[in-house]
């Protein structure tokens, strides 16, 4: 029972908590990226995520509004050996090959505003779906997942201190949703996930938001 329960939440985060760890901490991932030499396609995907981050943070650090709204197309590629090696330990076989993972980020700046400018705000994040390739081996074929997540997040003073996934529809292959579905079913039940997007989100707003600090509207 407690490896059908790590194998069915371990499904759910590669295909969903991964999409958006690394718009947040830029370091849900263990595997170290910067012994790798990036492709194009990756160096895209980082500067993406990045000048997304840069509006996210500016709000969290000015506290200041255009009123406009935050939507950034978020992209990730996973490599087969940062799979293997960091996301399953080596205790979940996996014998495919990247994941490519996108979704449309849309966030109010003034939700973000209130987060750190309110004693205690609670953030809720619109329904996304995430859409994840996951490369099959077998002359470019994948294999196409689709989950969808409402999350809500609880601050205090500026700062997460609980949250929740609150996954909804899952669509993929019959194989990949037997493993993704009872892990949904199981962190909406016991929201197993809540702690790591509590660290994620207060992790972005800290160290993340300090590595683009120079980068921000003002910054001298």
């Amino acid at each position: 029972m407690t490896v059908f329960i790590r194998t069915g939440v371990f499904a759910a985060t590669v295909f969903s908590v991964l999409a958006i760890a690394n718009l947040w901490t830029g370091k849900a991932l263990a595997f170290d990226e910067s012994k790798i030499v990036m492709t194009p396609q990756e160096k895209a995907e980082k500067e993406s995520r990045k000048a997304c981050k840069i509006r996210i943070c500016s709000i969290f650090r000015s506290k200041k509004t255009s009123g406009e709204r935050i939507q950034c197309p978020i992209v990730k590629t996973w490599r087969e050996e940062a799979i293997k090696d960091t996301v399953t330990g080596g205790k979940i076989g996996w014998r495919w090959g990247g994941v490519h993972c996108t979704f449309d980020l849309d966030l109010s700046q003034g939700d973000l505003q209130k987060v750190v400018t309110e004693s205690e705000y609670e953030l809720k994040v619109p329904s996304h779906t995430i859409h994840c390739d996951v490369d099959r081996k077998k002359q470019g074929k994948v294999h196409k997942i689709a989950v969808s997540i409402a999350p809500v997040v609880k601050f205090k003073d500026g700062k997460a201190v609980e949250a929740r996934m609150n996954w909804g529809k899952v669509e993929a292959p019959v194989l990949f949703k037997s493993l993704i579905w009872p892990g949904v079913k199981i962190d909406n039940a016991t929201n197993i996930i809540g702690g790591k997007m509590v660290k994620m989100v207060n992790g972005f707003m800290t160290r993340k938001c300090d590595q683009v600090a120079s980068e921000l509207p003002g910054a001298k």
